[in-house]
């Protein structure tokens, strides 16, 4: 009896000081802060056959609120309070607020990826959301919306304006789009992201024609994909180890590294003929996204109101790093810029303005913590954009 007590006490003592330190730790990375979640609504599904509509889009629930965070701890970590409008964008502005202000407004809808939808900085710190304090030299006051998704690429971008252009006349709308350098090759499916979504519910482009075709998202998750999602809802501990610290992303890596088998045979041929398919795809992409782009805005007006801001390698200008004009990257940058000036449209090229601002200044453009632009980075964006405005207006 005295035996079984005696185990009965230790297997007590020892669940109530997992639980106890699970406690205290949940209670610690709240205090961190962890990040929140934001889940996708769903379902994300498309008729292509009819109009593309909201259910075609990645969203989050509408005017839903909380923190992105990275680092250890508060106040030496990276956090931002977010909040989406009512089609579950990174906004302050509505869409329908948006679309009501026409009359003696200057209005941008900015489209785009990660970059746009901006998680690392608070709303009225993105890019279209200092438009939103600004007049033009005119008098005009900005009004500036997005519709956007992180992870997305080149016919992503087209399927917004295309939803856009459902919802209202876009012939004296600014259409702001940030080019950044994973948006031509993962414009098709072979190449893009993989995930937990798999690059599923979205948009890629038909090699063999210029359309669009769609990749459903199932409507029901697998059993590992809900216990995940009930896992990170329901605990700020799991969240703080996953996005603030990436120890999973970091343990995923160390496996990789230590499992990789490296084979010696026909290497330097398989990474040349990578590299010729990346840059026949990439430039397939241009040109797909460029004819798409003049379908939708087909005025010399329409197109001279659509800004492309081609982002730099801001890392080579930190580390004062000469570029490599042969490279894939540089590539692109080079052939979007000369094909979207021959067809009209106003391009943004960042990298000799971020270059400039960084020789006087010294400031960053970017977090510590990945490579999406911070508030100073957003905000030389943002005076861009209406140096073209206010030349326009």
């Amino acid at each position: 009896m005295n035996i079984k007590r005696e185990l009965f006490l230790k297997f007590f003592t020892i669940c109530f000081g997992f639980t106890l330190s699970f406690l205290i730790l949940e209670l610690i990375a709240r205090i961190a802060p962890a990040r929140s979640i934001f889940p996708l609504e769903r379902p994300i599904e498309c008729n292509q056959k009819e109009v593309i509509n909201l259910t075609c889009l990645h969203r989050r629930k509408a005017y839903s609120n909380g923190i992105w965070s990275r680092g250890i701890f508060k106040p030496f970590n990276q956090y931002a309070l977010k909040e989406t409008n009512d089609i579950g964008q990174f906004s302050d502005i509505d869409l329908q607020t948006f679309l009501k202000n026409k009359n003696n407004n200057i209005q941008i809808l900015a489209i785009g990826d990660s970059f746009v939808e901006a998680l690392q900085v608070e709303n009225q710190h993105s890019f279209h959301g200092i438009l939103n304090n600004l007049k033009t030299n005119t008098g005009k006051k900005i009004i500036s919306t997005s519709i956007v998704s992180s992870g997305m690429a080149f016919p992503n971008y087209i399927a917004s304006l295309k939803y856009a252009k459902t919802l209202t006349n876009l012939k004296d709308v600014f259409i702001t789009i940030p080019i950044i350098a994973n948006d031509f090759d993962e414009s098709f499916r072979q190449y893009a992201i993989k995930g937990r979504r798999r690059g599923l519910g979205q948009f890629y482009f038909d090699q063999n024609t210029e359309n669009l075709n769609f990749i459903k998202l199932p409507e029901r998750q697998t059993l590992t994909q809900n216990s995940i999602d009930f896992i990170l809802e329901k605990s700020t501990l799991s969240r703080y180890l996953t996005y603030n610290l990436e120890m999973i992303s970091t343990l995923n890596r160390g496996i990789k590294f230590f499992s990789k088998k490296i084979s010696t045979s026909n290497i330097n041929e398989s990474s040349r003929d990578e590299k010729l398919e990346r840059l026949r795809l990439g430039n397939k992409a241009i040109d797909i996204f460029i004819n798409n782009l003049k379908d939708i805005r087909n005025t010399n007006y329409e197109r001279e109101r659509t800004i492309l801001i081609i982002d730099a390698d801001r890392n080579a200008i930190y580390n004062e790093i000469s570029l490599n004009s042969n490279s894939f990257d540089q590539t692109m940058r080079r052939n979007i810029i000369k094909k979207s000036k021959e067809n009209g449209f106003k391009v943004i090229d960042m990298q000799p303005i971020f270059n400039e601002d960084y020789m006087m200044k010294k400031k960053r453009f970017d977090s510590i913590y990945d490579g999406h632009w911070n508030e100073y980075g957003h905000l030389k964006v943002s005076e861009e954009i209406m140096n073209i405005i206010n030349q326009l207006n």
